[in-house]
Order: structure tokens, then sequence, then C-alpha cells
């Protein structure tokens, strides 16, 4: 715990809310970068209050892109890496703790002539990384791994029409690649591609939307942020969400929806916004978590508080994650003394379920994770209350998420 570090005092209480929740910071960033090396100008609508977005915005601008503030969005207006300026210094770069940001600017750089260091933030420097540079090296980049992290100049320039790329440990490598490569009309093959398939295939969908003339983008709502709010609403009353009026295929943590209807949750979706009631226990799942690894903090939290038994399966690609969230997982269950094994040969996390609430208040010093605070304050919410550290973790994804919940 940090000295003097601000903590948020959770009490036990029903959810009855109608709420609104963030966009997509997954589809956002993508779009980011795709309008950044279109030569047209493009506007993108209802970005996400969201550190990774706004963090690769102000990259993008230090680099010589011109993007204006518009209402409720971005105009880019010119394009990389024309718009790179005339200085022989190295140009530095502060992506944050982002994925998505830092992965995906580091071919994007590449294309362009000069020297630029990356410095990210926390995890994200001990995070995979060397298969993306492995991949750029081949087709020219000049890469240097140092004190600050990494240096990096191009032009990288592919004469093949398809490259492979390593996805074994994360789609982000295959995405970055093939978001900036587009630019040069070569297509990327995932290799080994064993999670989040459905953002390897949004990928490949708003690339196709570019090359078609698109220039005009509203990001949908946030399916990975909105799980934490329909669990509230399932285990503690009901919700409603007012900016949810469809489902996004791409979005793999969509899945949420089924899942809690196969849980015994009525969800309805219409112009209106979507809907989410139960009036009976929930029934415990067997989930293969291999397209929705993000979902897994939420789903261990539901399956907390089921009679029966849960499994989960396929989770090994979080401890690449902002922390090793198996790990911490498997601590918010012990704390409230639910039973759980975790079989690594399996890689399956068995939750046995308890539908009666702890109320003894806890206190809860989770890592700088996003994901890991807001379940942790499912758990806290849903038992006896408490107090939660790390909570500034959220504005990474969900910038408001106390305001909405509380």
């Amino acid at each position: 715990m940090i000295e003097n570090e601000e903590l948020f005092t959770v009490t036990p209480e029903e959810f009855n809310k109608n709420v609104v929740v963030p966009s997509s910071k997954s589809y956002a960033n993508r779009v980011i970068i795709l309008a950044s090396l279109c030569k047209e100008s493009v506007e993108i609508i209802n970005l996400p209050l969201s550190h990774d977005v706004t963090n690769l915005i102000a990259a993008l601008r230090v680099v010589g892109l011109k993007i204006l503030d518009i209402e409720n969005g971005i105009q880019v207006v010119n394009s990389f890496p024309e718009c790179e300026s005339d200085t022989d210094e190295i140009i530095e770069v502060f992506p944050g703790d982002g994925g998505t940001t830092t992965r995906f600017l580091i071919p994007f750089l590449a294309l362009g002539k000069k020297n630029y260091k990356i410095e990210p933030e926390g995890r994200m420097r001990e995070r995979p990384i060397a298969d993306l540079l492995e991949s750029l090296v081949d087709i020219g980049a000049t890469v240097s791994q140092c004190e600050s992290w990494l240096t990096i100049s191009g032009p990288i320039s592919c004469s093949q029409r398809m490259i492979t790329a390593d996805a074994s440990k994360t789609t982000q490598h295959a995405t970055a690649l093939a978001l900036s490569l587009s630019s040069q009309n070569v297509d990327v093959l995932p290799k080994d591609m064993n999670y989040s398939v459905s953002y390897w295939e949004m990928t490949k969908s708003l690339i196709r939307d570019f090359k078609q003339g698109s220039r005009r983008f509203v990001v949908p709502v946030d399916f990975s942020s909105m799980s934490y709010i329909l669990a509230l609403g399932a285990d503690l009353g009901s919700v409603s969400i007012s900016n949810c009026t469809s489902v996004d295929q791409y979005q793999s943590d969509s899945v949420f929806l089924d899942i809690l209807k196969e849980m015994g949750c009525e969800i309805s979706i219409s112009n209106e916004g979507l809907t989410l009631t139960r009036e009976k226990e929930f029934l415990p799942i067997d989930m293969d978590c291999s397209n929705c690894p993000d979902l897994v903090p939420t789903l261990a939290f539901i399956c907390s508080r089921t009679k029966g038994v849960s499994t989960l399966s396929n989770l090994s690609v979080l401890k690449y994650k902002e922390s090793d969230r198996l790990v911490e997982i498997q601590k918010l269950l012990d704390l409230y003394n639910i039973e759980n094994t975790y079989n690594e040969e399996d890689d399956l996390l068995t939750i046995s379920g308890n539908i009666t609430r702890v109320s003894e208040s806890k206190n809860i010093f989770p890592p700088d994770d996003h994901r890991i605070v807001m379940a942790s304050y499912l758990f806290l919410r849903a038992n006896g209350g408490g107090e939660l550290s790390s909570i500034e973790s959220v504005s990474k994804s969900f910038n408001n998420f106390f305001e909405v919940v509380s």
C-alpha cells in the first residue's frame, strides 16, 4: 500500500440504476491509428473517457498529427509519416501503460524516418513485445532496447503481400502490424492465435471500412466496461443502460449477455437501451474464456455468487495483463472464502460458489490494474463493504466508474 493513498469506501447495498457506460477503447484506438495513416480527413465520434485513448492522441500530436477536438469526438486532419517534423533530435513518446496504445504505436512510428524513443509506464514495460520487434526488424526497422525502454526508426517497407505474426500470447502484435501495414497494402496472418479472435476480426473489419472509403466512425459502447455494471445489476437488483441499443459482434466480451441469460437473467435490448433483471439464483457455468480473457475477473465474481460449481478455462494469457490477473482473482476468491482451484496443466479454474454473503467489512489493496480494481469493487459491494485502493487505475478504461456505481 502506498502511504497516504486515497481509499474509496464501498457500502454494501442494492444496485438499481439507469446508467450510461463508456464507449470502446479497443475500437477507438484502432480507428485512431488508421485515421492517422489516411490522407483524407477522418472524424471519430463518441470517444471514451479512457487514458489509453487520450494517451494515444497526445502521442500522435507529438509526432506531427493535427488532431482537432470536435463535438463528442476528434477530427484527424493530416497523415503520418508525411507529417513528420524536420528535427534530427530523438522524439520522445509517452504512451502510458496501455497495451493497445504502446503496441499500436511501435510499428506506426517505424513507418517514419525519424528516431523515436518510446517510454511506457508501469507493467507495460514488462509485458511481451519481442515478437513484434523481431517482425519489424525483418522489414527494415532499427530497434534498440535501452534503459528508457525502446528506440525505433524506419522506414519499414515490406515487399511481400503477406507476413505472419506470432499471436500465441497476444493478438495485439498482429493487430499493430496489420493497422500500420494496411497503408502499404500488406496483409498480416496471425500465427497460433489462441485468444481474443473477435478483436482480430474487429481489426480486419475496420481496415476494410477504410479501404472502402469510410471517413466517419461512431465508437460503440464498451462491453468490457459494461460487464461490471451488468454484474452489479444481476446480483444486487436490476439495471438499465440507456446507450446500449445493439450488440457489437466484434467485441468478444459481448458474450457476457448470453452468459447472464444462461445463468438466469432476463435481458432485453431496444432503441431505448438495455435492461436486465433476475428473479432466481444464478446457475453455474462452464466457460471457455479464450476469446474473452478481459471478462474473466467479472466472470469469477458472478461464479462466486452461484449455488454450484463453475469452471473457467484457457486462462494462461491472464499472466501477461496489467497484473497477473489469475493470481489476483484467486486472492479475491480466497478473501471471501470462495473455494477455488487452478489446474495449470488443464488451464482450468474451478469455483465453488456460495450465495451467502460475507457480512464482514474488508479492505482490498489490488495492484494498479483497472479490471482487478473494478472486480474488487464488485466483491466489496456484494458482501460487507470496506475500503478499496488503486482507484485511479480505472481511468484506463472507465474513467467515471465510481460515479456510475455510486
